[in-house]
């Protein structure tokens, strides 16, 4: 007998715009998690079911053949940096780069004739690469660009590259003090090599002239238009400054946002911060933006070795600089407060001891509210303790992590952390195991973030060049079904969305993707080829790449 899920039978021909059918629509519902069709009208979904009883049902709608196509929800990345992705296309790209003479080769193509004094932005050396073969030094910087400030941002962000003119700028010379929370990294006789280390970079970066509103609004743009095309619906933008704030909720009351947006607001800036307690939650009764999250910057990258270990780190245990980007007090007080005015809390957490600091704030701070549905989250908990597992069940903390990460840092993890701490690392079968709920995302720019990399790499723990073989540690490994509930569902929930998004069920957004091939019954390896076709964001189509 054909069913029409969640269908009211009574239900007007009029009130069904379009019927999409022939296609493998994988619902994400525990119930009917595979239908052939679905009615939409609104831009909300009205039933799903058989595509000849739907046809029949509603001969006046617009009936689109799927042609067998593959229909998921629409995908969540919620964690995202989306303004730099934009922003990016105005900086020199330097993903890639192994030499100092590859950075200046760069440059150079970029900025092939700069104006004298005019600032080179660059991003995407891999601080966890040159941490394990050396930090570069600017001498060759210094050479190409006598007369231009240089700052050169790493791939996650934990590290900065400067030359001599932007030194000279920020007045920083051998006699210049370290930063209270980060490391200048200095020649044998005291003069700074160029590279700068977690929070130092702010010495050297306030004086970038900042960017204009228009300019902020266009990389916004940019980067989630960028998104949309490769198939994502909705993003979880993990640390709005104020001048992003209001670049964001310009858009949306122009309704210029392509797609839908989660604001996770930087919880380190204590003026924003204040001004947000005393307005309240931004919830958008359409999800096109809302605000009610606190994003705070904690400790640094385990590439970098400014992660907090309770335990020195195993390879070059005197290179490392573990460090705190906001005071644990600090932290505290924000938990308490993001506690008494219902905002969610997501703190950066890579190194067991930060996690393990950050999991204590969030325990006292929630102690007085017992029944509040706080969903709050942990970014990354990269490397945990063993009792991690336990203590984020217990609380309903989320972890939220990136498969990219565990891909991207395999070839150098273990060093820093030994054979026995990397069992608690990128572990993210363990957290399900003790009852956790896990959300996948990208982290993007900083790594390969299209939807079906992001998948491939949950299942695989495989770069995209296959390697290792046999992949790395795959016993902490996704199924495909266990990493396209993290993506979808699991994000919903994790933004309070759950009800409107994550699946594909009567009454919630028409937000879907079609695709070339069936993720349930697709080879493992060839997972990153599938091919994202279409994309609707409450029923309407967006353009996708070819």
């Amino acid at each position: 007998m054909a069913i029409l899920a969640g269908c009211n039978l009574g239900t007007k021909s009029a009130d069904v715009s379009h019927i999409y059918y022939n296609a493998t629509i994988l619902t994400m519902e525990e119930i009917n998690p595979q239908v052939g069709a679905m009615a939409i009208h609104n831009g909300t979904i009205v039933t799903l079911g058989d595509s000849e009883v739907l046809r029949s049902t509603y001969p006046n709608a617009v009936h689109v053949d799927l042609m067998g196509q593959t229909v998921l929800p629409g995908i969540i990345d919620s964690h995202v940096h989306v303004r730099e992705l934009g922003m990016d296309k105005l900086k020199a790209d330097l993903v890639g780069v192994k030499t100092v003479e590859d950075i200046v080769s760069r440059l150079i193509s970029h900025y092939p004739d700069p104006n004298p004094g005019e600032w080179l932005i660059g991003q995407g050396w891999d601080e966890g690469y040159f941490a394990s073969v050396g930090y570069p030094d600017r001498v060759l910087l210094d050479a190409a660009f006598p007369q231009n400030p240089i700052a050169l941002e790493s791939l996650h962000g934990f590290g900065g590259f400067y030359n001599g003119a932007a030194f000279a700028v920020a007045n920083i010379d051998a006699n210049s003090p370290n930063a209270k929370k980060g490391k200048i990294l200095r020649r044998p006789d005291g003069v700074p090599t160029g590279v700068m280390l977690s929070v130092a970079q702010d010495l050297v970066d306030v004086h970038i002239p900042p960017r204009s509103a228009m300019q902020i609004e266009k990389a916004i743009k940019a980067g989630l238009h960028e998104m949309a095309q490769a198939g994502v619906t909705s993003v979880h933008e993990a640390g709005m400054t104020a001048q992003d704030v209001e670049g964001f909720m310009s858009l949306a009351a122009k309704g210029e946002l392509p797609i839908r947006v989660y604001g996770l607001l930087v919880g380190n800036d204590t003026d924003l911060m204040t001004s947000w307690f005393e307005r309240g939650i931004y919830d958008d009764q359409e999800d096109w933006l809302d605000i009610r999250s606190i994003k705070v910057y904690y400790d640094g990258s385990l590439g970098s070795r400014t992660a907090l270990l309770r335990e020195p780190y195993t390879d070059v245990p005197d290179a490392a600089s573990p460090s705190e980007r906001m005071d644990p007090q600090d932290v505290k007080s924000l938990a308490n407060k993001a506690a008494k005015y219902g905002f969610q809390m997501a703190v950066h957490a890579i190194g067991d001891e930060g996690n393990d600091r950050v999991l204590a704030a969030y325990d006292v701070a929630l102690e007085p509210y017992p029944q509040q549905d706080h969903r709050w989250r942990i970014e990354h908990a990269q490397v945990v303790l063993p009792d991690y597992y336990e203590r984020v069940a217990k609380l309903g903390v989320l972890s939220s992590m990136q498969s990219s990460h565990a891909v991207g840092d395999s070839p150098w993890a273990e060093d820093r952390l030994g054979p026995k701490r990397i069992k608690h690392a990128y572990a993210w079968q363990n957290i399900l195991a003790a009852g956790g709920r896990i959300m996948m995302n990208s982290d993007l720019p900083g790594e390969p973030w299209t939807p079906m990399e992001t998948l491939y790499f949950a299942v695989t723990r495989k770069n995209l060049d296959g390697e290792p073989l046999q992949g790395w540690y795959t016993d902490q490994s996704l199924s495909v079904s266990e990493a396209l509930h993290a993506m979808t569902i699991e994000n919903a929930y994790g933004a309070f969305q759950e009800e409107k998004l994550g699946s594909l069920a009567p009454g919630k957004w028409a937000d879907f993707i079609t695709l070339s091939e069936n993720p349930l019954a697709t080879a493992p390896d060839k997972l990153k080829d599938i091919e994202i076709t279409g994309v609707w964001i409450a029923g309407e189509a967006r353009k996708t790449k070819k």
